[in-house]
């Protein structure tokens, strides 16, 4: 899992880089065991940063979607840590078409380290 997780981030990181959006900063390490929080297994960092992209992608689709891109995925905070578990906030901030509304979404992730 820690050189897939590599793996993952350096693509993000590239995909990044062409699409002149913001890279992730930390570079988080997981095992495969995952928080449930009762029927909720929560994603890891790697899987919450590409769920994020791939939601901003289809929410700002520009004959698609209903959202306007004000900031691309990013992290909320710095990782935390709980005993053996590490989590954190991923979030992308947009802005509704028709109303002008702005809109954060947010993504929780919870890992234990490896």
């Amino acid at each position: 899992m820690v050189r897939l997780s590599c793996i993952a981030v350096a693509i993000l990181s590239l995909a990044a880089a062409a699409h002149k959006l913001p890279a992730p900063a930390a570079m988080v390490t997981c095992s495969d065991e995952r928080f449930v929080a009762g029927e909720r297994l929560l994603p890891s960092y790697d899987e919450a940063f590409l769920q994020c992209r791939e939601e901003e992608h289809q929410m700002t689709h520009p004959d698609t979607g209903d959202f306007e891109k004000q900031r691309a995925c990013y992290e909320v905070s710095k990782p935390g840590e709980y005993g053996e578990w590490r989590y954190g906030r991923i979030a992308m901030d947009v802005v509704e078409r028709h109303s002008g509304d702005a809109y954060t979404f947010e993504t929780l992730w919870m890992c234990k380290r490896s």
